[in-house]
């Protein structure tokens, strides 16, 4: 998996390319914690290139959630393709993430 940040005004951008896995969930963890989030409004996950995700993967995401509504920010995942909306269907996380499709 490859992992891109960027920073625009008060919004990290974390772009995910390849598979969120048991083996590179820990990958996009070390990266959630390198970073402050009382520093960040909003964090976007872009999975435009996102390939598969795991509950390795979804349970990092739902770390990262945590945190960041914990310290008053929030998150959004854009460019998401239809499987792993499926996924997020299937496990009720498009209850309470805000989740945009490709």
């Amino acid at each position: 998996m490859q992992i891109t940040t960027n920073i625009s005004n008060q919004n990290l951008i974390i772009s995910l390319s390849g598979r969120l896995d048991t083996i590179t969930s820990p990958q996009l963890e070390e990266e959630i914690n390198r970073n402050s989030f009382d520093e960040f409004e909003t964090v976007t996950l872009n999975l435009r290139a996102l390939e598969y995700i795991s509950s390795a993967g979804l349970r990092v995401i739902l770390m990262l959630y945590k945190k960041l509504t914990g310290a008053g920010g929030k998150l959004r995942l854009i460019n998401v393709n239809d499987m792993i909306m499926e996924i997020f269907s299937m496990t009720g996380m498009d209850s309470f993430l805000e989740i945009e499709k490709n």
